[in-house]
């Protein structure tokens, strides 16, 4: 019988953080010291041919961030795959096609009954005007994209939020104005302008037609990342800005673990099962004592989830969380998961 061959999706991207990350890399550097066959293949450099290249393949491994450049294919080449060939791919589809997705991650949590902040999705300029007049506010507004904190803003009055659904439902936008900034919505204007003329914004999802609101939740001074990859949870919390309610992107870390309340892990692996999801970081809040999930991704950077001393474990037959102590970075953790799946004995 020969041996199983694994395509790998070359990546290589520049983190938020400055850093750089390589998931593939470290994936052949895995198979090599395992005996697994790999193939590196590279949508990019030969769009046409793609599925040619995965010929013989017997799986597919694609590490893949918020770029619409890799989006983009990504998702739809993970959707093709599904449908058609069935073969293994890392991410599968129920990881990956809200990825990235706000909106569609409202109505996926809503549809399995996770406790997430009150949420309201308006398609409609007159149904936005009529809930605007009657909401209750400070309310925080997103966009469906966007990531470390981008897109994301406090409404504390309905002016301000007549003022994102006439641009919303008018001319639209690629992202939200930049916050704190003198004259932010004229220089806002002249930021599209500039990305139109320059061509800039096929690295931007353009929003147009929808508006999204959260219940916004006082008191939460951080919130908790918590990272799932099958059944390993990794977990700090992420304090605010300074004079700000948004935590993702601010780079204050605590990775002390008796920081994290067990609810909160819980509530990450309860979610991770009931999505059927090979990798999935949460962000939760409290609502007062219940803990919700903010938002919900596959994607993260290494770094962050190898920094954790330790993580913890979940097993069916004990419903009791057990800490690991110990560094691991997430590729290898979603490595040893998927060669597990095929089938593929490590030495």
């Amino acid at each position: 019988m020969n041996k199983p061959i694994i395509a790998i999706q070359e990546d290589y991207l520049q983190l938020s953080s400055g850093r750089y990350q390589s998931f593939s890399t470290r994936w052949h550097e895995l198979a090599s010291k395992q005996g697994i066959a790999t193939r590196k293949i590279d949508i990019y450099s030969n769009p046409q041919n793609y599925f040619e290249q995965l010929s013989g393949c017997d799986a597919l491994m694609w590490w893949f961030g918020q770029p619409l450049p890799a989006i983009r294919p990504g998702r739809r080449v993970i959707a093709s795959l599904a449908h058609v060939s069935k073969i293994p791919t890392f991410p599968n589809l129920n990881t990956i096609w809200h990825f990235d997705d706000k909106v569609a991650q409202y109505y996926l949590l809503s549809a399995t009954r996770v406790p997430i902040p009150e949420t309201y999705v308006l398609w409609w300029q007159r149904q936005a005007e009529e809930f605007i007049a009657s909401a209750k506010y400070p309310l925080v507004l997103k966009l469906a994209s966007g990531i470390v904190s981008r897109n994301v803003e406090l409404i504390h009055n309905a002016s301000e939020a007549r003022r994102y659904a006439k641009e919303l439902f008018g001319s639209g936008m690629h992202t939200l104005p930049p916050p704190n900034l003198p004259f932010r919505w004229f220089a806002g204007r002249c930021r599209e302008a500039r990305r139109i003329l320059l061509s800039e914004k096929n690295n931007d999802e353009f929003h147009k037609g929808y508006l999204l609101f959260q219940e916004f939740l006082p008191g939460n001074e951080f919130d908790i990342r918590i990272t799932v990859i099958g059944n390993r949870a990794f977990a700090f919390r992420r304090h605010n800005r300074p004079n700000d309610f948004r935590a993702s992107g601010s780079g204050r870390i605590d990775w002390d673990p008796a920081q994290i309340p067990e609810d909160a892990i819980f509530l990450a692996f309860e979610t991770a099962r009931i999505l059927e999801t090979q990798s999935l970081a949460v962000d939760v809040l409290r609502r007062d004592e219940e803990p919700v999930i903010a938002e919900i991704s596959y994607y993260y950077e290494g770094w962050a989830i190898a920094a954790c001393p330790g993580h913890w474990e979940l097993y069916d037959d004990s419903q009791q969380l057990v800490w690991i102590a110990g560094s691991m970075r997430p590729e290898d953790a979603i490595w040893k998961d998927f060669v597990s799946r095929l089938g593929i004995l490590e030495d």
